[in-house]
Protein backbone atom coordinates (compact mmCIF):
# COMPACT_ATOMS: atom_id res chain seq x y z
CA UNK A 1 0.00 0.00 0.00
CA UNK A 2 1.42 3.85 -0.99
CA UNK A 3 1.90 5.83 1.62
CA UNK A 4 -1.28 8.17 1.77
CA UNK A 5 -0.78 11.70 0.88
CA UNK A 6 -1.39 13.03 3.90
CA UNK A 7 1.04 10.91 5.94
CA UNK A 8 3.78 11.80 3.34
CA UNK A 9 2.95 15.65 4.08
CA UNK A 10 3.59 14.98 7.72
CA UNK A 11 6.32 13.91 7.09
CA UNK A 12 7.33 16.58 4.24
CA UNK A 13 6.68 19.30 6.84
CA UNK A 14 9.03 17.85 9.86
CA UNK A 15 11.64 17.69 7.25
CA UNK A 16 11.40 21.47 6.61
CA UNK A 17 12.58 21.67 10.31
CA UNK A 18 16.14 21.93 11.96
CA UNK A 19 17.81 18.69 12.82
CA UNK A 20 15.82 18.98 16.80
CA UNK A 21 12.42 19.24 15.26
CA UNK A 22 12.82 16.33 13.13
CA UNK A 23 14.26 14.34 15.53
CA UNK A 24 11.52 15.21 17.38
CA UNK A 25 9.19 14.11 15.13
CA UNK A 26 10.31 10.86 14.74
CA UNK A 27 10.67 10.29 18.38
CA UNK A 28 7.06 10.81 18.66
CA UNK A 29 6.28 8.24 15.90
CA UNK A 30 4.85 4.61 16.67
CA UNK A 31 7.83 2.85 17.09
CA UNK A 32 10.02 5.85 17.57
CA UNK A 33 12.81 6.36 15.00
CA UNK A 34 13.18 2.64 13.95
CA UNK A 35 8.96 2.68 13.12
CA UNK A 36 9.08 5.59 10.86
CA UNK A 37 11.99 4.18 9.01
CA UNK A 38 10.47 0.48 8.67
CA UNK A 39 7.06 2.49 7.05
CA UNK A 40 8.92 4.47 4.68
CA UNK A 41 10.97 1.96 3.48
CA UNK A 42 8.04 -0.57 3.45
CA UNK A 43 6.22 2.44 1.54
CA UNK A 44 9.13 2.19 -1.01
CA UNK A 45 7.63 -0.73 -3.28
CA UNK A 46 4.73 0.92 -4.07
CA UNK A 47 6.51 3.92 -5.01
CA UNK A 48 8.68 1.75 -7.19
CA UNK A 49 8.44 3.04 -11.14
CA UNK A 50 9.40 -0.75 -12.91
CA UNK A 51 9.08 1.09 -16.32
CA UNK A 52 11.82 3.35 -15.25
CA UNK A 53 14.25 0.30 -14.35
CA UNK A 54 13.48 -1.89 -17.02
CA UNK A 55 16.74 -4.26 -17.34
CA UNK A 56 18.33 -2.72 -14.29
CA UNK A 57 19.15 -5.04 -11.12
CA UNK A 58 20.83 -3.53 -8.13
CA UNK A 59 21.02 -4.18 -4.54
CA UNK A 60 21.28 -0.81 -2.39
CA UNK A 61 22.17 -0.26 1.36
CA UNK A 62 21.08 2.46 3.63
CA UNK A 63 22.65 3.04 6.84
CA UNK A 64 20.43 5.88 8.96
CA UNK A 65 22.03 7.53 12.09
CA UNK A 66 19.34 7.73 14.34
CA UNK A 67 19.56 8.73 18.42
CA UNK A 68 19.36 5.16 19.16
CA UNK A 69 22.13 4.10 17.15
CA UNK A 70 22.31 3.26 13.24
CA UNK A 71 19.75 1.67 11.80
CA UNK A 72 20.56 -0.67 8.10
CA UNK A 73 17.57 -1.26 5.13
CA UNK A 74 17.89 -2.34 1.74
CA UNK A 75 16.10 -2.02 -1.61
CA UNK A 76 16.65 -4.65 -3.90
CA UNK A 77 15.16 -3.80 -7.75
CA UNK A 78 14.96 -6.66 -10.36
CA UNK A 79 13.95 -5.34 -13.44
CA UNK A 80 10.22 -5.26 -12.51
CA UNK A 81 10.30 -5.70 -8.53
CA UNK A 82 11.43 -3.54 -6.01
CA UNK A 83 11.69 -5.33 -2.64
CA UNK A 84 12.86 -3.64 0.80
CA UNK A 85 13.70 -4.21 4.64
CA UNK A 86 15.73 -3.89 7.19
CA UNK A 87 19.24 -5.61 7.61
CA UNK A 88 22.09 -6.06 4.88
CA UNK A 89 22.50 -7.10 1.72
CA UNK A 90 26.18 -9.22 0.24
CA UNK A 91 27.94 -6.49 -2.33
CA UNK A 92 25.43 -3.86 -2.31
CA UNK A 93 26.19 -1.04 -5.98
CA UNK A 94 25.85 1.30 -3.23
CA UNK A 95 25.68 2.06 0.44
CA UNK A 96 24.25 5.30 1.31
CA UNK A 97 25.35 6.42 4.73
CA UNK A 98 22.81 9.46 6.38
CA UNK A 99 21.50 11.01 9.19
CA UNK A 100 17.44 10.61 9.77
CA UNK A 101 16.96 14.27 9.83
CA UNK A 102 18.98 14.71 6.22
CA UNK A 103 16.93 11.43 4.79
CA UNK A 104 13.48 12.67 5.54
CA UNK A 105 14.72 15.71 4.05
CA UNK A 106 15.91 13.44 0.56
CA UNK A 107 12.61 11.64 1.00
CA UNK A 108 10.32 14.50 1.33
CA UNK A 109 11.99 16.09 -1.51
CA UNK A 110 12.98 18.72 0.49
CA UNK A 111 17.21 18.44 -0.20
CA UNK A 112 18.73 17.42 -3.50
CA UNK A 113 20.69 14.21 -3.27
CA UNK A 114 23.41 15.74 -5.33
CA UNK A 115 23.35 18.52 -3.28
CA UNK A 116 23.84 16.49 -0.19
CA UNK A 117 26.52 14.18 -1.27
CA UNK A 118 28.76 17.19 -2.16
CA UNK A 119 28.00 19.05 1.05
CA UNK A 120 28.72 15.82 2.62
CA UNK A 121 25.51 15.52 4.71
CA UNK A 122 25.09 11.98 2.54
CA UNK A 123 28.58 9.29 2.20
CA UNK A 124 28.44 7.05 -0.48
CA UNK A 125 30.76 3.83 -1.50
CA UNK A 126 30.13 1.80 -4.48
CA UNK A 127 28.92 2.83 -8.09
CA UNK A 128 27.61 6.36 -7.00
CA UNK A 129 26.21 6.39 -10.59
CA UNK A 130 23.41 4.23 -9.79
CA UNK A 131 22.33 7.13 -6.52
CA UNK A 132 20.66 9.09 -9.56
CA UNK A 133 19.17 6.47 -11.69
CA UNK A 134 17.85 4.96 -8.06
CA UNK A 135 16.26 8.92 -7.54
CA UNK A 136 14.62 8.12 -10.93
CA UNK A 137 13.16 4.67 -10.11
CA UNK A 138 10.84 5.59 -7.69
CA UNK A 139 7.76 8.71 -7.58
CA UNK A 140 6.98 10.73 -4.79
CA UNK A 141 3.44 11.58 -4.02
CA UNK A 142 2.11 14.55 -4.83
Amino acid sequence: MALETNRFEQIEAAARGGDDEILAFAAAQEGGAAGLLDEIFANMAAAFRPERARGQQADFQYEVSTPDGPLEYFVRVTGDACETGRGRVDSPKLTTRVALPTFLRLVSGRLNGMQAFLRGKVKMSGNTLFASKFEYWFERPS
